[in-house]
């Protein structure tokens, strides 16, 4: 019963084949290369794409959207657009860099200890450090630690999030959800309405709705690296 279960087809492969093949060309490389540098073996692309890989993991989707200049939602038919509301990534992936800086930008760091009971936590100015950022940032950015996994495999606990007020945040996007409370949280903002935001974490597949009236500020997070 188990073997059965692990080869049913994901509901939505067929969408997910035909947008990985469409992202790959528009990308201008080959599967094999798209494959190597999401880091999932030569094979993943052909393999997903000849049908010999049935069931693909978010996980595994997400790295090679990450690759693929897309969001994995899209791949799953839940955006008509590789990125809603831009043309450029909206995060770099963990270890590359968004722009080479011409020089080092030194901005506010936030380092985050435990998380409350719904996963949100505060800016507390008295864990706020300088950190030279890697990435060439505006003048608006600051950055935070990763208090958890609840957003892995995009953001991993310890690694830090680089963030933009000034930038516009759109679905499907990821953002710090800014509480009228001033406290926060990393969220994939799913939708926005006029009466709520609607946002999940990446490891639960659960939407959570919070009431405009409860939102502050959508803080786009433009890129991340680890903290060295």
């Amino acid at each position: 019963m188990n073997a059965k279960a692990s080869t049913r087809p994901h509901p939505q492969l067929e969408t997910i084949k035909a947008r990985v093949e469409e992202r790959v060309t528009a990308k201008g490389i080959s599967k094999n290369e798209a494959s190597r540098r999401a880091g999932l073996g030569l094979s993943y692309v052909n393999d997903l794409l000849a049908g010999k890989s049935l069931n693909p993991s978010r996980e595994g989707l997400s790295k090679l959207a990450a690759i693929l200049d897309t969001d994995v939602n899209y791949f799953f038919g839940r955006q008509s657009l590789p990125r809603i509301g831009t043309t450029e990534p909206n995060v770099a992936p963990v270890g590359m860099r968004m722009q080479e800086a011409p020089q080092n930008s030194t901005i506010p760091l936030f380092q985050i200890g435990l998380t409350d009971p719904d996963g949100f936590f505060s800016l507390n100015p008295s864990r706020r450090t300088s950190w030279t950022s890697p990435l060439a940032t505006p003048s608006d950015t600051y950055a935070v630690t990763v208090p958890d996994d609840t957003m892995a495999p995009r953001y991993r606990i310890g690694e830090v999030v680089v963030v933009s007020p000034s930038k516009p945040v759109a679905h499907g996007g990821f953002a710090i959800v800014r509480q009228s409370d001033d406290r926060v949280a990393i969220r994939e903002v799913v939708s926005i309405s006029p009466d709520k935001i609607s946002v999940r974490m990446l490891n639960g597949e659960n939407v959570i709705d919070i009431a405009r009236s409860n939102v502050k500020s959508l803080e786009r997070v433009i890129g991340s690296c680890e903290l060295l």
